[in-house]
C-alpha cells in the first residue's frame, strides 16, 4: 500500500507541476504547439526509459490495453490544448490548477463508479468538500 501511495504522491507532484510549466508558457505560444511540444517531450522521455526494456524481451502487452492507452493520449492533447488556451486568456494558475484537479476528480469519480468502486460516506463527503472548495475558487475574481 505505501509503494502505491508514494507513486500515487509523485503523480500528483508531476501534475502540479505541469500546471505551473503549462500556465507560464500559455502566454507565450500557441495552444496547439505548446500541447503538441508536452506530448512530444512525454514520448521522447518514454522512449529513452522503454527502450532498455527490449532486451529483455517482448513487453506484455493487450490490444484492448493499446487501444485505452490512445483514449489517454488522445485526452492528454485535449487537456494541454483547452488549458493552455485558458491560461494564454489569462486564467490564473491558482484558479486553473484547483478546477483542472477537481474536475479530474469528478471525473475520475463518476468513472469509478461505473467501474464498481464503492462510495462510502467519507469517500462521497470528501470529494463534496474538494468539489466545493475547487468552485469557490474558481468564482474568485482575478
Amino acid at each position: 500500500m505505501l509503494t502505491r501511495m508514494i507513486y500515487v504522491a509523485i503523480g500528483a507532484l508531476g501534475t502540479g507541476l505541469w500546471n505551473v510549466f503549462i500556465s507560464a508558457a500559455s502566454r507565450q505560444m500557441h495552444p496547439l504547439l505548446g500541447a503538441l511540444i508536452t506530448e512530444i517531450t512525454a514520448f521522447s522521455a518514454g522512449l529513452i526509459l522503454f527502450l532498455p526494456l527490449l532486451r529483455q524481451g517482448r513487453p506484455e502487452f493487450s490490444v484492448p490495453a493499446v487501444f485505452l492507452c490512445i483514449g489517454a493520449g488522445l485526452s492528454v492533447l485535449l487537456a494541454d490544448f483547452f488549458i493552455l488556451k485558458a491560461y494564454k486568456e489569462g486564467l490564473p494558475v491558482s484558479i486553473g490548477g484547483p478546477i483542472i484537479i477537481g474536475g479530474g476528480i469528478l471525473v475520475v469519480t463518476f468513472a469509478g463508479l461505473i467501474l464498481g468502486d464503492r462510495m462510502s460516506w467519507t469517500k462521497a463527503l470528501s470529494i463534496l468538500m474538494i468539489l466545493c472548495g475547487a468552485s469557490i475558487l474558481a468564482g474568485q475574481p482575478r
